[in-house]
């Protein structure tokens, strides 16, 4: 009988594990980096598929604005109203992300995060590298922290790139980037047409922490199947 129990267990756990997924790695020309497919982040290249296997935990630097332009594309009016944010402001939109960020490796438990370094250790850092403004920023909406105006655009849209490194030796993990429409809606919620992002301040930052949100469950999906696929190339 005890025999059997342990047998009935093994199984239950056996298929509760997640099976190992094969990723499809691609060379790029001229470049020591592989291009991997992915359907949850616009873009990921990694030097080697194998190295993630030994990360367990991971360090999270600020996210960094610095290097952020403005979409050349960008109405010439709302260019300028988001080219007048101050440092804070700017600073608090990556805040947003940097505490979801730790969330979210902290709730996912694939990878610890961690306050030093180690060959085990994962660093990831952030930078927000390009923007496509649709409306202006709030302050320029003449609204404080409730307004009436609102679009069913959204805010706009972000370009993060990430920059994984072995937090121990400093080389070169991988390069993710990904292209975010900053909006607060989400499919579950209905039909997004029906939906609108109002101008007021508490309506930007929920747009900013939804959109983050949706980006890191991505990251965090792929980074986990990475760890654990079988790479085809």
């Amino acid at each position: 009988m005890k025999a059997m129990t342990i047998l009935v267990s093994l199984s239950l756990l056996a298929g509760c594990a997640a099976p190992a997924k094969d990723i499809q790695v691609k060379d790029i020309q001229g470049s020591e980096l592989k291009y991997v497919e992915t359907d949850s982040i616009d873009k990921i290249l990694i030097k080697n598929a194998e190295a993630f296997r030994h990360f367990d935990k991971v360090i999270l630097f600020a996210t960094q604005f610095d290097k952020l332009k403005i979409s050349a594309e960008t109405n010439k009016k709302t260019a300028q109203s988001w080219n007048k944010s101050t440092w804070r402001e700017m600073d608090e939109i990556c805040q947003h992300l940097d505490d979801f960020a730790h969330k979210k490796f902290r709730d996912g438990r694939e990878f610890v995060p961690a306050n030093r370094g180690g060959t085990d250790v994962l660093a990831i850092q952030f930078s927000l590298i390009d923007f496509m403004p649709y409306s202006n920023r709030h302050r320029d909406a003449g609204m404080g922290t409730v307004g009436i105006s609102s679009s069913n655009s959204g805010i706009g849209q972000v370009t993060i790139r990430g920059v994984l490194a072995n937090a121990k030796t400093g080389e070169l993990v991988a390069i993710i980037e990904d292209t975010l429409e900053i909006n607060a809606r989400n499919v579950s919620n209905g039909n997004l047409a029906a939906m609108y992002d109002g101008n007021s301040k508490a309506a930007h930052n929920l747009a900013w922490r939804s959109s983050f949100r949706r980006f890191l469950d991505g990251l965090h999906d792929e980074l986990t199947r990475l760890k654990y696929a079988q790479v085809a190339m």
